[in-house]
């Protein structure tokens, strides 16, 4: 008979590596905000996946990208590494690797499982991922790799038996009681974010904040209530665009998303601020 097994993996990797599509796929449904923006989740995610009478509690980190080579951002990534039973780095495999000196930083602090993930296979041929692979040394700090497209859904099942492998026997951590340890609230605030980054790509920085000031269910829909903050008026005039054109479009995008996950009608609601 087999032992159940549990524990924590860690997801590790450059900016649009695919690390938020990977998850969205794992669960077939959206986990994480997609975008091509630079540093589009800001924190540390935990969501929970029963697999074949296993559970896999992923931790979802931050992007790495070359701004964020600094101190308190690897100590924080650091110590979601080290609480990990797994560390999982993915790579986009279509483009060249511009964190090696980073990630190894990170392999250095674990002495645990670690497995490469090269995202992206549908964007290259065959021959040119044996050739990125024998021109690579990197590669050998590994204990197995993983060759997917998140997007295409490709090898998805086959990683997550590996992953399985390498976690330890035990019974499910009772204490996550949820999918996510992200509030519906948090994450509807990141659905937002997201629709903003869809229409404001280039014009927005990352560290513009969505905060939900109100969630409430109001017969059989449900009334939300946002707040946008950006630093400055040049920025509240691009998020609202002429005549509230852009505004409009970011309401109506991140409404049906949130439809989606409420599986009702939902009243979105959004005021932009500028942060004091």
């Amino acid at each position: 008979m087999n032992k159940t097994k549990s524990g924590f993996v860690c997801i590790v990797g450059p900016t649009n590596a695919g690390k938020s599509t990977l998850l969205n796929t794992i669960f077939k449904k959206k986990i994480s905000i997609v975008s091509n923006k630079v540093q589009t989740t800001n924190f540390a995610i935990e969501v929970t996946k029963y697999y074949k009478n296993n559970q896999i509690i992923f931790i979802d980190t931050p992007g790495l990208y070359s701004k964020r080579n600094d101190t308190n951002f690897l100590t924080n990534i650091f110590e979601e590494v080290e609480r990990a039973d797994v560390l999982v780095i993915i790579l986009d495999i279509s483009i060249n690797l511009y964190y090696e000196e980073m990630i190894e930083k990170i392999l250095n602090k674990t002495v645990k499982p670690k497995l490469l993930i090269y995202n992206k296979v549908d964007k290259i041929t065959q021959s040119s991922v044996v050739k990125k692979i024998l021109d690579n040394e990197f590669v050998n700090k590994f204990d197995e790799i993983y060759y997917v497209s998140a997007l295409k859904n490709k090898n998805i099942e086959t990683l997550l038996d590996g992953i399985v492998k390498y976690l330890p026997i035990g019974s499910f951590e009772k204490s996550l009681s949820f999918e996510t340890n992200v509030s519906k609230q948090l994450f509807f605030s990141e659905l937002t974010r997201e629709a903003i980054f869809k229409y404001l790509n280039q014009e927005i920085p990352y560290q513009i904040l969505v905060k939900t000031v109100s969630y409430e269910k109001v017969l059989r829909n449900y009334k939300i209530s946002q707040i946008i903050y950006v630093k400055n008026e040049n920025h509240k005039k691009i998020i609202l665009g002429k005549n509230g054109s852009v505004i409009k479009k970011i309401g109506t995008s991140s409404r049906k998303q949130i439809e989606k996950v409420l599986k009702h009608k939902v009243s979105l609601f959004l005021e932009v601020q500028i942060t004091k």
